[in-house]
């Protein structure tokens, strides 16, 4: 499969059913020491005794890379594997923090420029 043909769809909320019986999931947040990082699972469902259990695999957890270089790298994943779909969730844009001002007090704030 090409990297062209894998669709790139924005990851469900949590409690709502993946109807694709096989997929991966890139999802980016903040760490703990503020940089990017990104996990990476390959979801596939299969059948347990009977009943359809969802088989994740961390491809990476915890990550350094950005969203962007994260989910080009679960395209080509996907591709390489025949995956037809990459769902993606990023987190780290636009979280704020309690201990962290908000950009209009920080622009009115005489040392948010030094």
């Amino acid at each position: 499969m090409k990297a062209s043909e894998v669709r790139i769809l924005k990851a469900l909320d949590p409690g709502e059913s993946y109807i694709e019986p096989t997929f991966v999931l890139v999802e980016t947040a903040v760490g703990e020491d503020g940089d990017t990082v990104t996990t990476i699972e390959h979801v596939a469902s299969q059948l347990v005794k009977g009943r359809m259990r969802w088989k994740i695999v961390t491809v990476g957890q915890s990550v350094p890379l950005s969203h962007a270089g994260a989910l080009e790298w679960a395209v080509s994943f996907a591709a390489s594997r025949d995956i037809p779909v990459v769902y993606q969730r990023d987190d780290s844009m636009g979280t704020s923090y309690a201990a962290t001002p908000s950009k209009r007090s920080s622009a009115l704030s005489p040392s948010a420029s030094k």
